[in-house]
């Protein structure tokens, strides 16, 4: 019994995915507290996933996305100039958010990391996102209101609230 339950665990352990992003948060790491820290901050439109991963990702049904293409609808902060910005998701190797998190045609409040040593097909001028951090919030549009980790305390946020509380 003692050999089938030792086989049990030991096989349990070596087929379990273990994560290549095993991160916690160290301070505040809620959006509020990310994006005043960030350069950049918008809110966006998804418009297209852009690429595809080559590998299928356990789990997910069909080609995983690697990338997505977001119209900026307004700018909070950056210099960024551009319409229309690509953001790169994870591979399953990075410590990022899988590009399938987001939907087509939602949006979202975005506070991103500029990518500063590119992976294949990616550029310098292209975003990424970071696990460990709350660094977008989806938004509802119509209502022009933000959902997520905004603070500890806070889920939801308002637009016009969030752009007035923007370092403040």
């Amino acid at each position: 019994m003692k050999k089938i339950l030792f086989l049990t665990i030991t096989l349990f352990l070596f087929s379990t995915k273990t994560s290549a992003c095993d991160c916690e948060c160290a301070g505040d790491c809620t959006f509020k507290s990310i994006s005043e820290g960030m350069e950049f901050v918008a809110l966006v439109k998804v418009v297209e996933f852009s690429d595809y991963l080559e590998e299928n990702i356990p789990g997910y049904e069909g080609k995983m996305p690697s990338s997505m293409t977001v119209e900026i609808i307004k700018k909070y902060k950056g210099k960024d100039s551009r319409k229309m910005i690509k953001i790169w998701g994870d591979d399953g190797a990075l410590c990022r958010p899988y590009t399938a998190n987001f939907e087509i045609g939602e949006y979202y409040l975005i506070a991103p990391n500029l990518i500063t040593a590119p992976n294949k097909n990616e550029s310098k001028t292209d975003y990424e996102f970071f696990s460990c951090f709350v660094d977008y919030l989806k938004v509802d549009f119509k209502n022009a209101v933000a959902y997520g980790d905004y603070t500890k305390r806070t889920n939801k946020i308002t637009l016009k609230k969030f752009e007035k509380n923007l370092n403040k």
